[in-house]
């Protein structure tokens, strides 16, 4: 993962090559130290963020609640888990997250598709009449794709909120002038979603510019240390609950507002579309903290936020195909939604090309080699 060049070092429970921290990738990448609890607590975040996700589908009468925080979660862990690499070229990251997000984004998109052709065929439709209903979905991505692809809208927005910010990275040194950017975003997304909800761009990019916000909160947390400062890390989480009460009286005398879906753009609460889904990542990774001492929880929470990827495609069509035979309440939609999809990661894991293709892992003999340059600094 990182240039070979650099020796392995290990520093307050992280792999480093050299100067070079090694970076994890999106919801199911880590750096390759798990028994470190910094690395624990991050895995067993990913994995209340994909229960988040799962129970948000299940048809519950209060699952619109996790809309509020889910997709700005795994948005700000991927930021979080952001290195800079000035010795690897933009065009080398990108294909390196191409790997990581496309390859699996496709291939589960053609195994959903020929599942559902083959379900189309038992019902007694035409492959032409599916494929009809679809190939626009298919071919502009996002908010287009429904059903079973109901979340595949989320690997192409990240995957252009990684490029985008590691571009803005190398090219704008200057945190002011991040920042003035990024305000630029968030404001534009808010005119989106206030004024044009019911416009589309492809991969549901335009998406990203309310994504990337999160994303560059969470790497900015992780730069400047914000969480292993353990008096500011508390302040931070106190602040954090006192805002969630707050926000919790309002709401529930009808004072205040609220609601979040990022897929369909509607993020139109100013203010609290950026404070509530970061007070309540926040307070989310107070709680994984928490739970790294707990074994039992940690163990299992570790194995979802591993397997988060797997779980994000595949839990709406497993429960599709289950319900074919047997009826579905919101318990069972959950169950079923995150047993199959880790069955089918154990699977993955250990058939060949398991790992490259619907993990989005590097395998062995297929590591793809990226140019390398004279490092630069970045301040």
């Amino acid at each position: 993962m990182a240039i070979a060049k650099f020796p392995l070092v290990k520093n307050h429970g992280l792999w480093y090559y050299g100067s070079e921290r090694k970076e994890g990738d999106w919801i199911v990448g880590a750096v390759n130290d798990l028994k470190s609890e910094r690395i624990e607590w991050v895995d067993i975040l990913k994995g209340l963020g994909i229960l988040s996700v799962v129970w948000g589908h299940s048809g519950s009468k209060n699952a619109f609640y996790m809309f509020w925080f889910h997709m700005p979660l795994f948005f700000f862990v991927s930021g979080y888990l952001y290195r800079l690499k000035p010795q690897q070229t933009v065009l080398a990251y990108a294909k390196k997250k191409a790997q990581h997000l496309l390859i699996p984004y496709l291939f589960y998109l053609t195994l959903l598709t020929l599942t559902m052709m083959g379900v189309s065929l038992w019902k007694g439709q035409t492959i032409g009449y599916f494929l009809q209903g679809h190939w626009k979905a298919f071919l502009l991505g996002g908010s287009l794709l429904e059903g079973v692809y109901a979340t595949f809208w989320f690997t192409t927005c990240l995957f252009s909120v990684q490029i985008a910010y590691d571009y803005l990275c190398r090219k704008v040194p200057s945190v002011f002038y991040k920042g003035i950017f990024l305000v630029g975003c968030f404001l534009l997304a808010y005119g989106e979603s206030r004024y044009w909800m019911n416009s589309f761009v492809p991969w549901n990019v335009d998406v990203g510019l309310y994504a990337l916000v999160f994303y560059a909160l969470g790497h900015l947390i992780k730069q400047y240390q914000f969480l292993e400062k353990a008096i500011l890390r508390n302040i931070i989480f106190g602040l954090s609950f006192l805002v969630l009460l707050s926000f919790i009286y309002l709401y529930s005398h009808q004072i205040l507002d609220y609601g979040l879906d990022m897929k369909h753009r509607q993020y139109y609460y100013f203010g609290t579309n950026l404070i509530l889904p970061l007070v309540f990542t926040l307070l989310l990774i107070k709680i994984s903290m928490i739970f790294t001492r707990w074994p039992l929880i940690k163990n299992s929470l570790v194995r979802l936020g591993r397997a988060a990827m797997v779980i994000m495609y595949l839990h709406i069509a497993s429960v599709y195909l289950v319900r074919q035979f047997i009826a579905i309440t919101p318990i069972r939609f959950l169950v079923v939604g995150i047993i199959i999809p880790l069955l089918i990661y154990k699977i993955a894991k250990h058939v060949p090309y398991g790992k490259s293709l619907a993990l989005g892992e590097v395998e062995e003999g297929f590591r793809p080699k990226f140019p390398e340059f004279p490092a630069k600094k970045y301040y």
